[in-house]
């Protein structure tokens, strides 16, 4: 009877082994994130982020009927075709009147390092969006505020448009 036993609770765990999948790349994946979110919980504070070399770079952005992005803060050193995960090119944060809450950070490899044509540049598993107007690859990362279209999509429904944008 132990054996039968034994040999079913065997089988079980392999079957549900099987059928769910290993545990450690996604678990990786927000481990990867949790770094992120370590080295980058400091420019919550605009002066702490001007500080460490991150100014106010582009626009506003946002899409009507999708979602904001915000006011991008970018780091020019860091803009030279390299990515590190903690450390990030853009950082990205919600206008609010007067106000700026971080909410996501953004990864940038302009076409000058890598053209439009090549393979897209991938990081925590995820192909980067070529922007054909700012003339770069990026990828975004909502660390900061919840995106029910994706941790690394553009647009977030859940960030403010842009000041004097009509929803």
């Amino acid at each position: 009877m132990r054996k039968w036993f034994l040999k079913v609770l065997v089988f079980s765990t392999l079957a549900i082994a099987l059928i769910v999948g290993p545990a450690a790349p996604a678990s990786a994946g927000q481990d990867d994130l949790s770094a992120v979110r370590k080295a980058t919980a400091k420019f919550h504070s605009l002066e702490a982020a001007g500080k460490a070399g991150y100014a106010s770079a582009l626009s506003c952005f946002d899409l009507p009927g999708v979602g904001g992005m915000g006011q991008h803060y970018i780091k020019g050193e860091l803009m030279n075709g390299t990515v590190s995960p903690t450390r990030p090119q853009a950082l990205v944060y919600e206008v609010n009147g007067s106000e700026l809450t971080l909410v996501a950070v953004e990864y940038i490899i302009p076409y000058s390092f890598r053209p439009p044509t090549a393979e897209p540049p991938r990081l925590f598993g995820r192909a980067f969006f070529h922007n054909d107007g700012l003339r770069l690859w990026a990828l975004h990362a909502w660390i900061w505020r919840s995106n029910p279209l994706g941790t690394f999509a553009n647009y977030n429904p859940n960030v403010r448009l842009c000041p004097g944008t009509q929803a």
